[in-house]
């Protein structure tokens, strides 16, 4: 985990650097000037491995936004897989899917080895809870804007 803190460091440090740099060197916003903005702090991201593949677990994969709400579920409360289910509407196994994959990435902790166990948010996640929570938003503004297409 402290591989995360270090590459979303180094991402976030990165992407202030581009910023400032097109700013000294273009002061004109890109609106005024009728430029598209740079794909660069996008590809910026994907250098840190850690961070592309949390990315891809909250954000670019099919149940990313499920684990998402699992996450703001956990931030509240540590709680099993049951009360999760239930909260969630989901199914048992469902969950325990989830929660099986957010474990092996690093991102919740188990407490035991049985069932009904608690699982929480694993110390070195919660200590960089905002940089994750811009990933749980836009996984969940994702999952709202493909469950409510407009006409």
């Amino acid at each position: 985990m402290h591989a995360i803190a270090m590459c979303i460091r180094d991402l976030i440090s990165m992407v202030m650097a581009l910023l400032v740099v097109n700013m000294d060197e273009n002061p004109q916003s890109d609106h005024e000037s009728g430029t598209a903005m740079s794909n660069e702090p996008s590809s910026l991201m994907h250098t840190c491995p850690m961070y592309a593949r949390i990315r891809w677990l909250l954000v670019e994969s099919r149940g990313g936004s499920i684990r998402s709400k699992i996450l703001l579920l956990l931030r509240e409360r540590p709680t099993n897989i049951n009360r999760i289910a239930k909260a969630l509407n989901l199914d048992y196994k469902t969950v325990k899917h989830h929660l099986d994959l957010l474990e092996k990435n690093g991102l919740v902790k188990r407490l035991g080895l049985r069932y009904g166990d608690v699982y929480f948010i694993e110390d070195n996640a919660y200590k960089h809870w905002d940089e994750l929570y811009v990933l749980i938003k836009e996984s969940l503004k994702l999952s709202d804007s493909n469950s409510n297409p407009q006409v």
